[in-house]
C-alpha cells in the first residue's frame, strides 16, 4: 500500500496537465472570409456611411449628392434618394417604415420613406451633422454635429421641400460651432420635433444605441480658450466616450415645453449649453479612454454585455466596459481604421481598415471568457472604410472604388491629380 499514493502521483499528474484550457476567441468558426462578389453599381463622388435593412435586404449607400438603395439578393441599385448636399449617415427606425439622412453641409437630418423611397420631410438643426443614431426605447433620433463643422444654407430642392415638423429659430451664427464645441440635436421621430439642442465640449463622432435607452459616442480631444478676469485660460478636454440617457433628455424637454407660454407656436426645444462648464450627469456621462485609445473613432455596442467596440486612429482597437470604463482588451487592426460592425449571433467584430491596400479585420469575441482575438484581416481594396453587416446571413458590405491620373490637362508627372475611374464605384460583398 506504500507504494500505491507515490504511483497515483506520478499518473494523476499528467492526467492534470492534459485538462484542456479555458476556451478563449483564437479560432474563427468555420472557413476563413473572402470576397464573394463584387457589384459595379456606379455613381460620382465621395461617400461616407452604409446601413443595411436585413428585412427587406436592401444596403443603403450615403454616396455624395444621393443615397444608392441596392437590392442585396441581386446587387443591383433599385432606388436612388437625391437632392442632398452631402448625404453622411444614415439610420432606420424600428417600425420599417423610415430612414432618417444626416446632410452635413445643408445642416439638415432628412426623413424618407422606405416604402417609396421618397423624401417626407426635412429637419433643420442649424449645424453639421455627420453621424446619427436612432433610439428605439424613446422613439428618438440623434444627430451629432461634432466640432468646427459649420453648416450652409439649405439646397433649392429642400427649400421647396414640404416639412410636416415644428421646427425652431436658427441660432445666432456666432454662437454655434464654437472651436472645441460640438452640438447634439435629439428629435422626436414621432413628430420630428427637434426636442433638445446641446452644445457641449469635445469632438463628438460616431454615435450608436444599445438598444436599452442609451446612445454612446465615441469624442476626440480639444482645447477651448476662454476669457477669466480679461485673461485667457486654456481648458483641455481628454478622449472619451459619452452615454446619452435618452429617458433624461426626452424628461428635460418635456420639463422645458410645459414652461413655455401656451400661445408659443412652434414650440422651442431645450436649449442647453455645456460649452464651458460641467453638465449634468443624469442626462450625460463620460467614461475616460486608456492610453490604448488616443484618437477614438468608429464605434459598435454590445448592450446585452455592456461592452463597447472602439476603433482608434493608431491601428488600435479596444473593448471597454460600458459600465466601469475599464480596458477589457487592446488589438492591433490595420491602417485608416474607422468604421466597426459587430455581428452579435456570431460573435464576430468586423474593423474596415480603409488606407493603405485596405483591409477587413476580424475579431473573435468569446463572451464566455470575455475574451476578443484578431482571427483574420482579410485584404479588400483601397479606400474601403466603411461597412455594414447582414444579420441574417453574416455577410459583410464595403463599397469603393478605382482611382486614376487625370492626364486630359497639361502637366508634368508631379501635377497629375487622381481621380475617380468613370463607373469604377462597387460594393464588395465578404462572407465565409
Amino acid at each position: 500500500m506504500r507504494r500505491v499514493l507515490p504511483f497515483c502521483l506520478l499518473v494523476c499528474l499528467p492526467l492534470s496537465a492534459q485538462v484542456a484550457p479555458i476556451p478563449t476567441a483564437t479560432d474563427l468558426p468555420g472557413s476563413p472570409f473572402f470576397i464573394k462578389k463584387t457589384w459595379y453599381i456606379g455613381g460620382p463622388g465621395n461617400w461616407d456611411s452604409l446601413t443595411l435593412d436585413a428585412s427587406a435586404q436592401l444596403l443603403y449607400i450615403a454616396h455624395a449628392q444621393i443615397v444608392q438603395v441596392v437590392d442585396i439578393k441581386s446587387g443591383s441599385v433599385v432606388a436612388e434618394i437625391p437632392d442632398f448636399r452631402e448625404a453622411r449617415a444614415i439610420v432606420l427606425d424600428d417600425t420599417g417604415d423610415y430612414g432618417y439622412v444626416s446632410d452635413g453641409p445643408a445642416g439638415d437630418v432628412v426623413v424618407f420613406d422606405r416604402h417609396t423611397f421618397k423624401i417626407k420631410s426635412i429637419v433643420p438643426i442649424y449645424c453639421s451633422p455627420r453621424s446619427i443614431a436612432f433610439e428605439p426605447r424613446n422613439k428618438l433620433v440623434f444627430a451629432i454635429c461634432g466640432a468646427g463643422g459649420a453648416a450652409a444654407q439649405p439646397s433649392p430642392a429642400q427649400t421647396q421641400a414640404t416639412a410636416t415638423h415644428a421646427s425652431h429659430p436658427p441660432p445666432n451664427p456666432a454662437q454655434i460651432n464654437l472651436s472645441g464645441t460640438s452640438h447634439i440635436v435629439a428629435i422626436d421621430a414621432t413628430n420630428e420635433n427637434v426636442l433638445a439642442d446641446i452644445d457641449i465640449a469635445g469632438d463628438f463622432r460616431s454615435a450608436a444605441s444599445d438598444g436599452a435607452g442609451h446612445v454612446w459616442v465615441t469624442v476626440g480631444s480639444v482645447t477651448q480658450t476662454r476669457l477669466v478676469d480679461r485673461t485667457p485660460v486654456d481648458d483641455s478636454f481628454p478622449p472619451r466616450i459619452a452615454r446619452l440617457d435618452a429617458s433624461a433628455i426626452a424628461a428635460a424637454a418635456q420639463r422645458a415645453l410645459e414652461k413655455q407660454p401656451t400661445q408659443t407656436s412652434p414650440a422651442q426645444p431645450l436649449q442647453i449649453d455645456w460649452s464651458q462648464e460641467a453638465n449634468r450627469a443624469s442626462l450625460i456621462r463620460f467614461l475616460r479612454l486608456s492610453s490604448a485609445c488616443q484618437n477614438p473613432q468608429g464605434l459598435a455596442v454590445n448592450g446585452k454585455n455592456q461592452r463597447l467596440f472602439i476603433a482608434c486612429e493608431d491601428q488600435q482597437f479596444v473593448v471597454v466596459n460600458a459600465t466601469s470604463g475599464n480596458l477589457i482588451a487592446s488589438l492591433v487592426t490595420g491602417p485608416g481604421d474607422d468604421v466597426i460592425g459587430y455581428d452579435a449571433e456570431r460573435g464576430l467584430i468586423f474593423v474596415a481598415n480603409g488606407a493603405g491596400y485596405g483591409s477587413l479585420t476580424i475579431i473573435r469575441e468569446d463572451q464566455t471568457t470575455d475574451s476578443y482575438a484578431v482571427v483574420q484581416n482579410l485584404p479588400t481594396q483601397e479606400r474601403a472604410r466603411t461597412l455594414a453587416v447582414d444579420p441574417s446571413s453574416g455577410d459583410v458590405y464595403l463599397v469603393t472604388d478605382f482611382q486614376g491620373a487625370d492626364v486630359s490637362k497639361p502637366g508634368g508627372i508631379g501635377t497629375l491629380k487622381m481621380v475617380q475611374v468613370p463607373g469604377s464605384f462597387q460594393v464588395l460583398v465578404v462572407g465565409p
